[in-house]
């Protein structure tokens, strides 16, 4: 049997809701706007002289939900839905009660190649992206059949997994439909494509030091501070919304004036949090002093993480992994404590400031282990 993966496709590659079944920002039916008599008949032919169909969990409810009860529209097309064999791939499905469907669970790889070795033709996968990567990873697949949608949806599950293995296709068949969408059948291809160009644009090591000097020179060393409020969520339940919103209001000016005083750059807010860059880690130091002072005198407890590193500096904001490495510190801060990272004690070494070591962590995300300490002033 050929296994075959078909789908609706946005241009920017998103599979989710093309008809009206639920879409996490409400984007749905966007395939129906465009579909003419045309693209019917081929949808139509594709089901009709297919063997059976497998399906992700998801799709399967979907589509279980659906076909058994409609009764508007092609009845050919309704009876082969509701009685063509269906296979549903799911580890925690109990029933299926949709006419003629079986559950496939455990070993999918080896249960799909097993129902591959049975006589007959078409076995179509639609949709189901979950399960398309589980395919693609055991090389189940014998051919895609793509159907691109003339829309930008912005947000959605997309039909191929971010960072999947590289998979090389041979294009078998292209087709234009009066309603803009465009059919692309695609084999898979064992062959890795090697041209002349592959060849001839290879980058020289000194494009790629031109390349390098231009991109650093948005990245520069800073201080990183991120802070925010202990137990925000319990507090603002106590309050009131109201009385919340007008004490973070109450911090936040609090925050401004302390990162101005310390000449630091408030960068972003983000609830009852805060990100700002010093150019020195002294005064990134005394400014979460003053945030842990500051607080106390509005009533409540912060929390602070330090760490020295180069940022890339963007319009919208900093980036990079010393920004991720000062929130992962803070998140290792009991209330009204700044945690640092080892850099921070070397630099600040020499002057009032004292750090008590906290031992070894791991930061979720940041590889190795990485040395954390409290900082202290001699007067606390």
């Amino acid at each position: 049997m050929k296994l075959i993966v078909t789908a609706f496709v946005t241009l920017d590659g998103i599979i989710e809701a093309p008809g009206f079944d639920e879409h996490r920002s409400g984007r749905n039916a966007w395939a129906l706007r465009f579909q003419t008599d045309e693209d019917e008949v081929f949808n139509k032919g594709q089901a009709m002289s297919a063997d059976a169909f497998l399906l992700g969990r998801r799709t399967w409810q979907i589509w279980a939900a659906f076909w058994p009860t409609q009764t508007v529209g092609d009845q050919e097309l309704i009876a082969k839905m509701n009685s063509i064999p269906k296979y549903v791939v799911s580890n925690t499905l109990k029933r299926a009660d949709w006419n003629n469907t079986t559950i496939i669970s455990g070993d999918i790889a080896a249960r799909v190649a097993k129902l591959k070795e049975a006589s007959g033709g078409d076995m179509l996968v639609y949709g189901s992206p979950d399960l398309v990567d589980e395919l693609l990873r055991h090389g189940l697949v014998d051919e895609y059949r793509l159907l691109i949608y003339p829309v930008i949806l912005g947000s959605g599950k997309r039909l191929f997994h971010d960072r999947i293995d590289t998979h090389y296709l041979r294009l078998t068949e292209s087709r234009t439909f009066g309603s803009g969408v465009v059919l692309l059948r695609y084999v898979p291809d064992s062959e890795i494509p090697a041209g002349r160009f592959f060849d001839e644009y290879q980058w020289t090591r000194e494009q790629v030091r031109s390349l390098q000097a231009a991109e650093d020179i948005d990245r520069t060393l800073a201080t990183v501070l991120f802070a925010d409020i202990v137990d925000s969520t319990g507090r603002a339940s106590v309050m009131g919304d109201r009385a919340w919103k007008k004490l973070l209001e109450q911090h936040q000016r609090v925050v401004r004036g302390e990162v101005e005083r310390w000449h630091g750059q408030n960068v972003e807010f983000a609830g009852d949090g805060v990100m700002a860059v010093f150019d020195a880690p002294t005064r990134a130091l005394r400014c979460a002093f003053g945030l842990i002072d500051a607080a106390r005198d509005l009533g409540f407890e912060t929390r602070a993480g330090v760490h020295t590193g180069e940022i890339e500096r963007r319009e919208t904001g900093v980036g990079g992994i010393a920004v991720h490495i000062a929130a992962r510190v803070m998140g290792a801060a009991a209330p009204s404590q700044i945690v640092v990272t080892k850099t921070i004690r070397d630099l600040v070494t020499g002057t009032d400031l004292t750090f008590k070591a906290l031992g070894e962590t791991t930061l979720r995300g940041v590889p190795g282990q990485w040395e954390i300490f409290e900082a202290k002033t001699v007067d606390r």
